[in-house]
């Protein structure tokens, strides 16, 4: 039973003990099992006896049921659509063989009559749930299912291994724990921090039972074969939600070079989201564990055209504060520099690279008579290709996905599977500026039109920390960007056309403007949140590279030094800080500008830490 609560843990037990309760029925719910939808109408209380319910609102965002809180033994269900007399606002699912109390309506009206200590106990825990601003939606209990005849539990182990070095209790129970009453499943879960749950693939007996205890299902296949009738026949039913997916490789074969088979997976599997693991690889396993205990870290870049160079000299002080990545997002230009951190590239192939497609010559001198934009985009076409070939976004080694913006249904499009360099071209499409990309008969443009900083969606993806590097907070349109030439002979003498014409910045500035309330909202869903101030360049000032990336890199260490616990553990335990930024509310984040950045004392910047 629950112990935060005892007022109200006593009044129901008395409630539903007494002559009042004689009318409640007792409901034994498989885990899997739906107890109501949200819209349906409230006429019973519930009381879980035992067991583990979720609560669940869809999520616009991902087209999906989000977990939005959990209840245990002793708490109520369904008590404040019940009292407010509407639908209920909520699906909620069983997430472990539960058991519950169930009292109609009128009854339970006519005890709160006779039982006021019953209605204050009620009020206190409805207001205790509205106002919590963290959903208690941690899962502990994981299942770890093969899908393939390679063995599974040596991998699992070696992800209980790295929870403990987290600071955890952890076990591992596989079919020899088959039979074990609800009650059993309890007290392990009781006596241990997180729990993980192994079946073989020919353990099928045990799975049915085992996935009615657990909270979250990893399945796990081999990476390098195609899927079978047996990966096809697979038991969704019994899942709450979709799983996630982990395809296996052996050492040999590299990270960079995963080609082919995942979206045959996909298409079967339908996971939420999908890892790329190599059996003996320590740091994936302990990537695995930083995914189940809530210790990953997501990293979120915005757009701002060329300003979005700062985000490179991001990546290069995460990585030397060793700071792990494990999910990557961005929109516009910050979907192409998050792709080079989701692929691996290191520091020096991403300065070439981005140097060659952006900064040596310009990517938009191709200009043409303006029908549908300034440029023809050939050029970028071109770039993307040589530096992005046909590596599929599923493919890649981390987790990611860019956004674009669709003129033809007017929501936004998520790239999470297909060619990465034609998500790119969309993400990167400013209105007038370049073409649109054409895809299954919608328009897509650049993502920042609609969003051009996806924290939330990123928070969305995973329970860990999420660092997000914004530099649409830095001066936008400055107005000397608008200054006509004195004659086109010097204009182009001086390669100043390459840039393209004012009207560029014009049109790329007022595609890419976020309300201030948008971006309010999108940085308080970052726990660690970083803003450089390129001063000086401007939205197209491709050239700028070498102080962005600086301006960047100096900003993201400042950040650092600010901070007192690690990056991995913030959002976990609700830690983060963000002095003088009035928009948002004193534990959103922690922000720190180029402004706060030390001055050199013996040591660079790029040699602390």
């Amino acid at each position: 039973m629950a112990k935060d609560n005892p007022s109200l843990q006593s009044a129901l037990e008395s409630l539903f003990g007494t002559t009042l309760g004689q009318s409640a029925s007792l409901i034994s719910l498989p885990g899997g099992s739906q107890l109501f939808s949200a819209g349906d109408e409230s006429d019973h209380l519930y009381l879980l006896r035992s067991g583990r319910l979720g609560a669940f609102r869809h999520d616009e965002d991902h087209d999906e049921l989000s977990l939005i809180g959990i209840i245990r033994p002793g708490e109520p269900v369904g008590e404040m659509s019940l009292i407010a007399g509407t639908q209920h606002t909520s699906t909620v699912i069983a997430l472990r063989d539960s058991d519950l109390l169930a009292m109609p309506r009128d009854d339970f009206f006519a005890a709160m009559e006779s039982r006021p200590e019953l209605t204050l106990a009620l009020s206190k825990k409805m207001i205790e749930r509205a106002k919590r601003e963290t959903p208690n939606v941690t899962p502990n209990v994981f299942a770890f299912y093969a899908m393939c005849d390679l063995p599974i539990r040596d991998i699992v182990e070696r992800v209980a291994v790295q929870i403990r070095a987290l600071g955890y209790r952890v076990t591992v129970i596989d079919k020899t724990f088959h039979g074990t009453t609800p009650e059993a499943f309890s007290q392990i879960e009781a006596e241990n921090d997180y729990v993980l749950h192994v079946a073989e693939s020919h353990e099928s007996h045990w799975r049915l039972l085992s996935a009615r205890q657990v909270d979250h299902v990893f399945l796990l296949a081999d990476g390098e074969t195609a899927p079978d009738a047996a990966a096809s026949a697979w038991e969704k039913s019994i899942l709450h939600r979709a799983p996630d997916l982990i395809l296996l490789y052996p050492a040999t074969i590299a990270k960079a070079h995963i080609r082919g088979r995942t979206k045959a997976w996909l298409d079967v599997i339908k996971p939420t989201r999908w890892f790329h693991i190599h059996t003996d690889d320590v740091s994936d396993a302990a990537r695995l564990a930083r995914i189940v205990a809530g210790h990953s870290v997501g990293v979120v870049f915005s757009g701002g055209g060329a300003r979005a160079f700062a985000e490179i000299g991001a990546i290069q002080a995460l990585r030397e504060a060793h700071i792990p990545v494990d999910f990557v997002c961005g929109s516009s230009m910050g979907a192409i520099l998050a792709a080079t951190l989701a692929i691996g590239w290191d520091e020096a192939e991403i300065d070439e690279r981005i140097r060659d497609a952006f900064v040596n010559t310009s990517p938009l001198d191709d200009v043409i008579f303006p029908f549908i934009s300034m440029v023809s985009g050939a050029k970028v076409d071109k770039r993307l290709e040589t530096h992005f070939g046909d590596l599929q976004i599923e493919d890649m080694p981390l987790p990611y996905f860019c956004l674009s913006s669709n003129l033809t249904t007017g929501v936004l499009k998520v790239h999470k599977t297909g060619l990465l360099r034609r998500a790119l071209r969309a993400s990167i499409s400013l209105p007038g500026v370049l073409p649109p990309v054409v895809e299954d008969g919608e328009v897509l443009v650049d993502g920042a039109v609609m969003r051009s900083f996806p924290a939330t969606m990123m928070r969305n993806t995973h329970l860990g920390t999420v660092i997000g590097v914004d530099v649409t907070r830095a001066r936008g349109l400055d107005p000397r960007a608008l200054s006509m030439p004195k004659n086109l002979g010097s204009w182009f003498a001086s390669g100043d056309w390459r840039r393209g014409p004012p009207i560029v910045s014009v049109m790329m500035r007022s595609a890419t403007i976020t309300t201030a309330a948008d971006l309010a909202l999108s940085r308080a869903a970052t726990d660690l949140l970083i803003i450089p101030e390129p001063e000086g360049v401007e939205i197209r000032d491709w050239k700028a590279y070498d102080k962005a990336v600086e301006s960047g890199y100096q900003t993201t260490v400042a950040t650092l030094s600010q901070l007192d616990s690690p990056v991995t553990t913030l959002r976990k335990i609700g830690k983060s800080i963000h002095p003088n930024i009035p928009a948002f509310t004193p534990d959103d984040s922690y922000v720190a500008t180029a402004k706060e950045v030390p001055k050199k004392q013996g040591k660079t910047p790029r040699q602390i830490g």
